[in-house]
């Protein structure tokens, strides 16, 4: 039995969550007596120096049937999928919804427009109507896409009479966390005497740094360091709040100093990253993506044994405090971060306690366990044979972009790199 694994993101040294997700995945299928291929668009060749012993190959659009020609079943994310469903529909096909992309994707519509939005929904439609399983990253989210399922007929009759509880439509398979971590080879300078070092992250529009350095200013007196990291894609990132908080930080004197952006660090170098700083920061406004997302960069910090700190909202806010495994503060509230803030980084006795809190709770990411339903279907895949006779497909319908946002692009087309200064 070989499987398909298809990542939307190149596997190659600089990667985010998606393709780290896919490498680790690699990885760990082949424990459970599963033979794995591993497809992506980067260089096979950048894929093998990653020290990934399965077989690896590129992605191509129009030949992907004859790339899968010895796989019995595959697992896809992203772009790629659509590529899946479309050109082998008699493979069984696992979808990863892990990413709520269409939803990121909301955030940068002053930026990009409606067409995104259009293309993600349409792939929606079209992974959701022609997969056979999906994979989501936590009870929340499969709450909220067996609501998409639903309305697509692909809750039905014949799949409630054959199981209820729908666990073989659609299960969590989160993001594991390995059993021990290799020993640390530190990634950044040694910090300064008496400094702390804070890690955002990546900055995405999701996310409110505003608040944090409100809370920042209430300590300005205290030796901090807060550090951002640049998004390895910027092409199909938009990068305006990275902007616009250096421009903030610039006028308060920070920027280069308190405040460094520093380069995406390699995917088995992440928790060197983690052990090398005090705390995790990252909090975040009230929005659909908030109540949806996991925030892997979280379970990397609590893996590292860095206590965190963040935002009310969202699945990962809920076990933080189920578990006391970090701080969470109301959404907005700098007074209230400042507060959690100089207790996490100054008392010891608190710190550890977070740790205590986040060893119970990772507990439930072991990959071993997080693999359980994903590792099922690779054992026993299946198409789903109600799909094609209550499979409801929709058009996806959306109003022309705003006109002053026409008039931009197309100034920006016509200016070209000017038109984008």
């Amino acid at each position: 039995m070989k499987i398909a694994l298809l990542s939307s993101e190149p596997i190659r040294p600089l990667m985010a969550g998606i393709g780290i997700r896919y490498l680790e995945l690699a990885r760990r299928l082949p424990q459970h007596g599963i033979e794995v291929v591993l497809v992506s668009p980067a260089d096979p060749e950048e894929t093998r120096n990653l020290g990934v012993d399965v077989a690896v190959r590129r992605f191509e659009r129009g030949r992907l049937r004859e790339i899968l020609g010895d796989c019995a079943a595959a697992v896809a994310q992203g772009q790629l999928a659509n590529d899946l469903v479309l050109e082998c529909p008699h493979l069984p096909v696992a979808i990863d919804l892990y990413d709520p992309w269409l939803v990121e994707n909301l955030s940068y519509v002053a930026t990009l427009g409606y067409d995104p939005w259009r293309n993600d929904h349409a792939t929606w439609v079209l992974q959701m109507s022609r997969g056979d399983f999906f994979l989501c990253s936590s009870e929340e989210q499969r709450n909220y896409y067996l609501g998409f399922l639903t309305a697509l007929g692909r809750v039905n009759p014949e799949r409630i009479a054959e199981d209820p509880d729908l666990t073989t439509l659609i299960a969590p398979v989160p993001f594991g966390v390995p059993d021990e971590l290799p020993p640390h080879q530190p990634v950044l300078d040694p910090p300064a005497p008496g400094e702390r070092r804070l890690l955002f992250g990546g900055l995405y529009d999701w996310y409110d740094p505003w608040t944090l350095l409100s809370a920042l200013e209430r300590l300005e007196q205290r030796s901090w360091t807060l550090l951002l990291i640049r998004n390895p894609n910027p092409d199909s990132t938009p990068q305006r709040l990275l902007g616009e908080v250096e421009a903030r930080c610039r006028k308060l004197g920070w920027w280069g100093s308190r405040v460094r952006c520093i380069d995406w660090v390699p995917a088995d170098r992440r928790y060197d990253l983690l052990r090398d700083v005090d705390l995790l920061v990252a909090p975040h406004r009230p929005s659909l993506e908030t109540r949806l997302s996991l925030r892997t960069r979280f379970l990397d910090a609590m893996a590292a044994g860095c206590p965190v700190v963040t935002s009310a909202g969202g699945a990962m806010s809920r076990m933080l405090r189920e578990h006391g495994a970090g701080w969470v503060v109301p959404p907005g509230d700098g007074e209230a971060l400042a507060l959690a803030l100089s207790e996490a980084l100054e008392d010891e006795e608190a710190r550890e306690r977070s740790r205590a809190g986040a060893r119970e709770l990772l507990r439930g990411f072991a990959w071993e366990r997080a693999l359980e339903p994903l590792v099922r279907f690779c054992r026993e895949p299946r198409i789903d044979a109600a799909k094609e006779r209550w499979v409801a497909r929709r058009e996806t319908a959306a109003p022309p972009d705003p006109l002053p946002f026409r008039v931009r692009r197309k100034l920006r087309r016509l200016l070209g790199p000017l038109g984008r200064a």
